[in-house]
């Protein structure tokens, strides 16, 4: 019987990767779909910037926290099941969205839809598991490109709107239907790696968050690059429209930059951590992700705030490459439950920054100590980084 389980040896799986990866990038779409509306929500509902901050970010608190139960179940049941109800459940939320017509329905809608955020903490296990763990890094830096899903709300959500007459209702529709029909596309075309071994029971799955502290360094690893990235995808449009009072569609088309930029070079990020000591990586990148917060707190001109966030892409999209490298790498059999940890702890950071930087405009007029708390946190991990692998 061991010797039955020992067969499969993964080469990769083209048809489920580009599944996935395509999956991951409507998933997205759907979950950044507030970032470009900020503006709008803005100027209608009459709210505070924390407000809005905290509608904005919202999709993020509930894709976050509902990651670990995600890729426990992924683990336990397949990533071709998990993922296709997943993107079934989502599409009535956000087709919900479409009659809000408050705050407080808005909050519902968002939190809902949110669920969409989880589907990264069920593809990574899905896409590791059919890859030698020398391709992994690649492998899932190429699934991480979903992350670009974001662009096509901040790219063409404001340009939908203008079209429709500023009626910004009448876009849910538009980014709902695809989760539906991916949802079918998904469960026909892609399959679940043969076992190694027999599946766990869940007390077995949970355990490896008693056992093993790394598991909880990379998730502060993750708040940062992660959590970063989608911080920034959501505040960026509201940030730049109000700071720099530049048209939603302008400010939409900068947060695209940085999202392209983060989205692709990620699979970069993993390539060389397949090759070069992550830790060591991490340790530059951190550092000069602090030194460019701290730059961007001191408000500086229109041209040199969209190339700190350029170059701050570029760094949080390595850092998550490196980051998913390191998971399968170290926690192979527990893939799915790791991942979906840090994968939550990365959509928390992404839900409580916003609200960080907001609440420091409010209660100060500027932006400097929200990106001053968050160069803070980049040192803590650079301090991580020194000192926990040391005991790996």
């Amino acid at each position: 019987m061991a010797n039955k389980e020992a067969v499969f040896e993964p080469q990769g799986n083209t048809t489920v990767l580009t599944c996935a990866t395509t999956a991951f990038g409507v998933c997205f779409a759907v979950w950044a779909l507030y970032a470009p509306l900020g503006p709008y929500f803005r100027e209608e509902l009459h709210i505070s910037e924390a407000q809005l901050a905290l509608l904005i970010s919202i999709p993020a608190l509930l894709g976050s926290v509902m990651r670990i139960p995600m890729g426990i179940l992924t683990d336990m049941y397949g990533g071709r099941k998990v993922f296709s109800l997943l993107m079934l459940f989502c599409f009535f939320p956000a087709m919900a969205a479409m009659y809000a017509n408050s705050y407080v329905f808005l909050l519902v809608c968002g939190f809902l839809f949110g669920m969409s955020g989880t589907s990264f903490a069920v593809g990574i296990p899905h896409v590791s598991r059919w890859y030698p763990q020398q391709r992994q890094g690649l492998a899932l830096g190429i699934y991480g490109i979903g992350n670009v899903g974001a662009a096509l709300s901040t790219l063409f959500a404001p340009r939908l709107i203008t079209y429709f007459g500023g009626d910004w209702h009448s876009i849910f529709p538009i980014y709902a239907v695809p989760c539906l029909v991916m949802a079918v596309l998904y469960w026909q075309f892609t399959t679940d790696a043969p076992t190694k071994t027999k599946s766990k029971s869940l007390s077995e799955i949970l355990s490896v968050f008693r056992r093993a502290p790394l598991a909880w360094t990379f998730c502060v690893f993750y708040w940062v690059t992660f959590g970063g990235f989608v911080c920034f995808s959501l505040f960026l449009p509201s940030y730049f429209k109000k700071v720099y009072s530049i048209t939603p569609v302008q400010a939409g088309d900068l947060t695209t930059l940085f999202i392209f930029v983060t989205s692709f070079i990620r699979p970069i990020g993993g390539y060389l951590a397949d090759r070069i000591d992550g830790r060591k990586m991490l340790i530059v990148l951190f550092l000069l992700a602090a030194a460019l917060l701290i730059m961007e707190g001191l408000q500086p001109s229109l041209t040199v705030a969209s190339i700190v966030f350029v170059s701050l892409g570029a760094l949080l999209g390595i850092g998550n490459g490196v980051v998913y490298k390191l998971v399968p790498t170290y926690f192979a059999a527990d893939t799915g439950a790791v991942g979906g940890l840090v994968g939550a702890a990365g959509g928390l950071g992404g839900f409580f920054m916003p609200i960080v930087l907001g609440a420091s405009c409010d209660m100060t007029g500027s932006y400097f100590t929200g990106f001053g708390i968050a160069a803070g946190i980049c040192l803590l991990c650079v301090f991580l980084a020194r000192k926990e692998f040391k005991h790996v």
